[in-house]
């Protein structure tokens, strides 16, 4: 039997399903309860073509307690990302226009000591070019995270997962950590793909750097073919608080690691770790494409972390 929740509580229940969540924030200063981005690629094939296109790349993210313990012990997590990928301009060998992913969040937050939490996520996912959406585009996936708090001034975070890829399995394992050092200074990630080192410039405006990798794919209708979008983004951010929960970050960041390559169905990768592809890679059917910059904008409504 659970209690309603107070109105009080919400900000702690929001941030302890954020911080719990894959995709949506990572262990960081803060929790994202709503996130809105706009990210541009500008893109040159490999091979000295002259051909230059561009990606657009729009998301948004939500996730929220739907049942809560009075004591705030344990909650049942909801959420929901929703992502838009656009190609244009000439691309020659290219032939992918748009692909979408919809991934539903369902999870369980169960705090197991004063300093220790516990979170179960199941992520089914919808990626596809949408031209034809049949089962084969739906794949399935999950997490296990626990998080440990040593001290008011640092945390450490373990999550374990697998999911159903496109380019084949993938498994998760992230080691994840908030420090505060100091006033200004604050690290905070999921290495190997995210990593924040922030610093509070004001009270209201931070900088600093940020590595943020992804790897995922989008079955095609042509051939039933996979496009598998890899990236490694080393970058520099402003942001600036609006109000005190709702900031604004504008970030500009070199890909060390691009992948936009369109691959036969069952050419596939043995395995994966998060971003990293092991044993023999598979084939590109599409041409390849130079490394280069990638400019981003984000809206997201936090709540601070202890």
């Amino acid at each position: 039997m659970h209690s309603p929740l107070p109105a009080r509580l919400l900000p702690a229940l929001l941030l302890s399903a954020c911080l719990f969540t894959p995709n949506l924030s990572r262990a960081q200063g803060y929790a994202e309860g709503i996130g809105l981005s706009y990210e541009v690629l500008p893109l040159k094939l490999k091979g000295g073509s002259e051909a230059t296109f561009r990606g657009d790349i729009f998301r948004a993210n939500i996730i929220v307690p739907l049942a809560v313990a009075a004591d705030t012990s344990h909650a049942v997590l909801a959420g929901l990302n929703l992502e838009i990928v656009r190609f244009s301009g000439s691309r020659p060998g290219f032939e992918v226009n748009n692909v979408y992913g919809i991934t539903p969040v369902l999870g369980y937050r169960q705090r197991v000591s004063p300093r220790t939490e516990l979170t179960a996520i199941a992520l089914p996912s919808l990626n596809s070019d949408l031209r034809e959406v049949r089962g084969a585009d739906v794949t399935w996936g999950g997490v296990l995270r626990a998080a440990y708090r040593s001290s008011a001034r640092r945390a450490y975070r373990l999550t374990v997962g697998y999911r159903q890829q496109f380019y084949g399995p993938q498994y998760v394992l992230l080691l994840g950590l908030d420090w505060r050092l100091g006033e200004r200074w604050r690290l905070f990630g999921d290495l190997p793909t995210t990593f924040t080192a922030s610093y509070a410039a004001t009270p209201r405006v931070n900088v600093g750097f940020n590595l943020n990798g992804i790897n995922t794919a989008y079955r095609l209708l042509n051939n039933d073919q996979y496009f598998q979008y890899q990236q490694g983004h080393y970058g520099l951010f402003a942001e600036t608080y609006l109000s005190a929960h709702w900031a604004l970050r504008a970030t500009a960041a070199y890909a060390v690691t691009r992948r936009l390559e369109v691959y036969a169905k069952d050419d596939q990768w043995p395995a994966t770790i998060d971003y990293i592809g092991l044993g023999k890679a598979p084939t590109p059917l599409s041409s390849p494409i130079e490394k280069g910059l990638a400019f981003r904008l984000a809206l997201s409504y936090r709540v601070p972390a202890p």
